[in-house]
């Protein structure tokens, strides 16, 4: 029976090493690699992506990823030129991934990839047999006309390891009503994902770099904020730089920062692009009102955990380092409401694209009769009523503890939460 432990054990130790759902997420040093270097990775990658099961995805810094995730950090603080092997430590939920000056190039980049990706492989029991390998990749032989990065071998070997993985990212989800449950309610799994996600007494606080504004950008940040607050409970309160009474927690909008907010309440001061915030996806003219409601925790309707029975994601055609953008929620962030082209947290159907060509759609609707869905998806400006009902859900007790606290009924603990001073009614 110990022996038989022991044995358990190793098993979940090495099916542990592989990147949950074929997913690698990764983030770049920027001070240890210029432009140029940081744009051969994450090109490489890409191409990497197409050839592989496997899946890269960007990491901005202090993005937000799954607990069960890992990040591979591309970096060279010991400033090496060359690529030696590493030994990798993928029980860390940051993998350390050294990548010297000399080995800049696709090549010697996709080296490295297939060494970690093999470091991760290593002792996994749920490997395919060489015959089973054959039959379900096929081995290809190369050709010249369709130059890759990968050889046959490395391909087939990555894919066959990681079939299960990769099965879980590309799996339909099934979405069925809880049965019993109001679907205006939020479940207990709903409630506790969005328990640290929600804005103390539905206030949101922000403060914007004097500089800016003067800008079109703070008048069109504004405007969206008011129509998120004609529409519900929750508040932008905007404070001044002199303030006395300064919050610990808000959102500071100046001239660099991240692309976009992360999803839901954060503690401490988050710096965000202006420019970004407002303009980040061409031609998205609800792009700030996406990030609003991302701030107060509301997921894009098109990362929906069930969205592949609505729209496919060309992943192709995803700009460079902005694939993170379309990972898809949690199946605790869905409130049994159903899917809403009309929603203003939906992606066009060229969001965040690489080529904005007119044929060239990242996201594109299933069943879209005389493209009905294309027009619709990604151009309302105006909050659905999907999304003021998901705000209600979600911010009512935070608001009528706002309320409350305005008759004294509630106090506010250290951390700006609302605290019940007597019994409810």
């Amino acid at each position: 029976m110990r022996w038989l432990f022991i044995v358990l054990l190793c098993m979940e130790y090495a099916a542990s090493r592989l990147f949950r759902k074929g997913v690698v997420h990764y983030a770049i040093n920027k001070k240890d690699y210029d432009i140029h270097s940081q744009d051969e990775i994450i090109s490489t990658l890409s191409q990497l992506r197409d050839e592989i099961c496997v899946k890269f995805f960007y990491t901005p810094v202090n993005y937000n990823t799954n607990e069960n995730d890992r990040i591979l950090y591309i970096n060279n603080p010991e400033k090496k030129k060359d690529c030696p092997p590493s030994i990798y430590n993928f029980s860390a939920s940051v993998i350390d991934m050294p990548l010297g000056y000399k080995c800049l190039n696709k090549k010697d980049i996709t080296r490295v990839i297939v060494d970690m990706l093999r470091a991760s492989i290593e002792q996994n029991v749920s490997a395919i047999n060489s015959y089973d390998l054959i039959l379900k990749f096929h081995e290809r032989d190369h050709d010249p006309s369709r130059p890759t990065l990968l050889s046959p071998s490395d391909r087939n070997f990555i894919n066959a390891h990681y079939h299960e993985e990769c099965s879980a990212l590309a799996q339909r989800s099934i979405a069925s009503r809880r049965q019993g449950s109001d679907p205006l309610q939020l479940s207990p799994a709903n409630k506790e994902y969005y328990s640290d996600k929600l804005w103390p007494l539905g206030i949101v606080m922000f403060e914007i770099e004097e500089k800016l504004k003067k800008n079109i950008e703070y008048g069109i940040l504004k405007y969206a904020m008011t129509v998120i607050e004609s529409s519900s409970c929750v508040v932008f309160h905007e404070f001044q730089t002199d303030s006395i009474l300064k919050p610990k927690n808000y959102l500071f909008f100046t001239s660099f920062g991240e692309e976009m907010p992360r999803i839901g309440f954060v503690n401490g001061m988050q710096t965000i692009s202006l420019e970004s915030m407002v303009r980040g996806s061409r031609g998205h003219n609800a792009h700030v009102l996406v990030n609003l409601m991302r701030t107060l925790g509301v997921h894009m309707m098109s990362n929906r955990f069930d969205r592949d029975k609505y729209i496919a994601v060309n992943w192709d055609r995803i700009e460079k380092g902005k694939e993170h953008y379309f990972e898809k929620a949690p199946a605790e962030a869905w409130v049994q409401m159903p899917y809403d082209f009309n929603s203003v947290t939906h992606a066009p159907a060229f969001y965040m694209c690489g080529e904005c060509d007119p044929r060239y759609q990242t996201v594109t609707p299933l069943r879209d009769h005389l493209w009905a869905k294309t027009l619709l998806m990604g151009r309302n400006t105006e909050l659905s009523d999907s999304d003021i009902r998901m705000l209600d859900l979600l911010y009512n007790n935070q608001c009528r503890a706002r309320n409350d606290l305005i008759s004294n009924d509630y106090n506010v603990d250290a951390d700006n939460n609302p605290t019940l001073t007597k019994d409810e009614e």
